[in-house]
């Protein structure tokens, strides 16, 4: 378990049931102009991600089943077995909501550097570059990533020296530690370095959204409609 974790997803799970439940009836929200990520939730291991969301989820749904037991366990069994499964399937939800958290993080990581890429790899001439654009176009295409460069990169062309500038000062959230120089052999290294790391990351966030996708699925729709069900019939 990750604390910061943990307080991030609270936060996350805060801003939907505080912010976004109010304010979403009054205003349209369009879509950000640059995605943003925060790499320590980046960076953490998926074991503590699953661990801190699956401690909240349970949480809530022992808190809540708790409450309704004190409440009603002298007057209505019916409403206390109604409250465990609707409490179940909530926890389902909420674990798949905090995962959110870091999976819209990941995902907002995952397009800024691949977009990044693409800008570095389009139209070079060598079969090294060629190959990078291939791999990128194909990310681009199979998970859905959205071509969104950081906000410092908005417009420049590949060759522009706010490149240069933002790889050096954000190469280390790719765990590169080389000097990056701005010759053809400099760019190509990173790229290729970076390249495989977000293959690897992709791994780990396919692996969180399947867990996400299962926790808000059929099965937690059904624990609720049958606690629904239940309590109607009380």
């Amino acid at each position: 378990m990750n604390s910061y974790v943990m307080l991030k997803m609270y936060r996350h799970l805060a801003d939907l049931i505080f912010v976004n439940a109010v304010f979403i009836s009054f205003f349209r929200f369009g879509k950000l102009s640059h995605v943003k990520y925060d790499i320590k939730l980046v960076n953490q291991p998926i074991r503590d991600v699953l661990i801190s969301a699956t401690t909240i989820g349970i949480s809530f749904s022992i808190i809540s089943v708790g409450l309704v037991y004190v409440v009603q366990y002298n007057q209505d069994i019916r409403i206390v077995i109604a409250a465990i499964f609707i409490s179940i399937g909530m926890g389902r939800q909420i674990v798949a909501t905090a995962l959110d958290t870091v999976t819209t993080s990941m995902n907002g990581f995952l397009s800024s550097w691949a977009s990044i890429l693409y800008l570095l790899a389009k139209d070079r001439p060598t079969p090294e570059w060629r190959l990078i654009e291939n791999q990128i176009e194909r990310i681009f295409y199979d998970k859905e990533l959205d071509f969104d460069l950081p906000a410092k990169l908005d417009g420049v062309k590949q060759d522009s020296p706010q490149v240069h500038e933002y790889l050096k000062e954000h190469a280390l959230d790719l765990e590169y530690k080389p000097t990056i120089t701005d010759e053809d052999h400099g760019l190509l290294a990173f790229a290729q370095h970076a390249t495989k790391y977000i293959r690897d990351k992709l791994l780990i966030y396919d692996q969180l959204l399947k867990v996400q996708e299962t926790g808000a699925g059929t099965s937690a729709v059904v624990l609720i409609s049958i606690g629904t069900l239940i309590w109607l019939l009380s």
